[in-house]
């Protein structure tokens, strides 16, 4: 009996440590890697443009309905155990509400993920499910979603994520 509880744990322990490594490489390659993507067409290479102020006819409510709720949900809830790696080691998709991580990114990272996939930015090996949707949606549109998805958060929220893109911006243009 003794044994069979210690190999139960042993198995659910490799599951934990795997979620939590997989996390803290990923979060660490795109906080510390994150000039790769600089030189990729982006929101940066068009000044007019940005998630905060994007002037456009699309509604960007529609815009997430139609392309992102198949996977993010229709209320921005993400999939069910969305932190835990599927059968082929990818993740499900997170929310975009205030209970994910999208917020502890800057705009540009988010926008860049939009446009080019989650693999764009992933570490070697890692399977991102996220698609690109630069052959999709405009520049105009992926901001007027994404700043769909922000207006949903609470205030406080809002403005910790400006704060974490104004740093974002700040080191960029050194």
């Amino acid at each position: 009996m003794w044994i069979l509880l210690k190999r139960c744990f042993i198995a659910r322990y490799k599951i934990i440590l795997f979620a939590v490594i997989t996390i803290i490489a990923g979060s660490y390659f795109i906080f510390h890697y994150s000039k790769s993507f600089d030189q990729q067409d982006s929101v940066d290479s068009n000044p007019g443009l940005s998630i905060n102020s994007a002037v456009t006819d699309s509604n960007g409510a529609a815009l997430y309905l139609q392309n992102c709720a198949s996977c993010h949900g229709a209320n921005l809830e993400g999939e069910v155990n969305w932190r835990s790696p599927k059968a082929d080691g990818s993740l499900p998709a997170p929310p975009h509400n205030q209970d994910g991580h999208t917020w502890h990114h800057p705009d540009r990272l988010l926008f860049h993920i939009t446009k080019f996939g989650g693999s764009s930015v992933a570490p070697k090996g890692f399977k991102s499910n996220m698609p690109a949707f630069q052959d999709v949606l405009s520049d105009n549109e992926i901001s007027a979603t994404l700043e769909f998805i922000k207006s949903t958060w609470p205030k406080d929220i809002r403005q910790r994520q400006k704060h974490i893109t104004d740093k974002d911006a700040e080191s960029s243009r050194q």
